[in-house]
């Protein structure tokens, strides 16, 4: 039997305990489901995200560090309106398949990266994972247990497989190599975010600037690059201000969390 039939079966029955168990098709997100997030298979990243209920919207707390502003234009409200019950519905099973039957929940997000990485390899392209695309958990602090190891968190498990996120956590530290982190910019973080850059971590921005338009050239003293053009923040140089539009509920954001430039 080959390595990719063993992914393949191993994948085909996590997933089909997962819908027993959760009710859910799978935990990560199509590399193509996200717009965003497909712009970088024309860089050569074939990423995924996972996406769990922001805040603690499933009665579990996912954001520790989220602030006013951030949990009332959280990216959970961005995408079709017409999708929203059925997406928060999955979001909150992962959220709380996370934590009550976490082996589980961690057996089945192996068996999906796994197929992830298998797939990428495939089509001669990096493999990227965001585990926190809608929640700020420290991954880096999740130990799992594999095939008889216990690892000190998944990037370990996956050497090869880049992982990003954005978090709030401030003085994250000791990170996996494979795993890159920028800072999130909220209304009572700037303290923060002004030490995260002079710790080489980039710092992430949300601007009211319509789309189309151009965001500022500089904030806080750094230049800006657009970070809508894709999400694989490691391809990002140090130094700098990553610039987000306000999506979703962001729009209407008045408690100072979206910026004017």
């Amino acid at each position: 039997m080959t390595i990719e039939t063993q992914i393949f079966l191993t994948h085909k029955s996590r997933v089909q305990g997962l819908r027993t168990r959760a009710g859910i098709v799978s935990l990560l997100a199509r590399p193509e489901s996200n717009p965003k997030l497909a712009k970088g298979l024309k860089l050569g990243v074939m990423s995924a995200p996972l996406h769990l209920a922001p805040a603690d919207l499933s009665g579990y707390e996912v954001c520790a560090k989220r602030t006013q502003g951030c949990t009332q234009a959280c990216l959970h409200t961005a995408g079709n309106p017409a999708h929203m019950e059925g997406k928060t519905r999955a979001r909150i099973a992962r959220t709380k398949l996370y934590f009550e039957d976490r082996a589980f929940f961690m057996s089945v997000l192996i068996s999906e990266i796994a197929a992830l990485e298998s797939k990428a390899q495939r089509a001669s392209m990096i493999c990227g994972v965001r585990l926190n695309a809608t929640s700020d958990i420290p991954f880096e602090r999740v130990k799992i247990k594999h095939s008889g190891k216990t690892y000190s968190n998944i990037m370990e498990l996956f050497p090869d497989v880049r992982f990003w996120d954005y978090t709030k956590r401030p003085n994250r530290r000791n990170l996996p190599a494979n795993y890159h982190l920028t800072f999130s910019l909220a209304e009572d973080n700037e303290t923060d975010a002004l030490q995260a850059l002079k710790n080489s971590i980039n710092v992430a921005a949300v601007f009211r600037t319509k789309r189309g338009h151009a965001l500022p050239k500089a904030f806080m003293n750094r230049p800006v690059i657009d970070g809508d053009l894709h999400d694989y923040r490691p391809l990002d140089q140090s130094g700098v201000i990553v610039g987000l539009r306000a999506k979703g509920k962001a729009i209407y954001d008045q408690s100072g969390f979206v910026r004017s430039g």
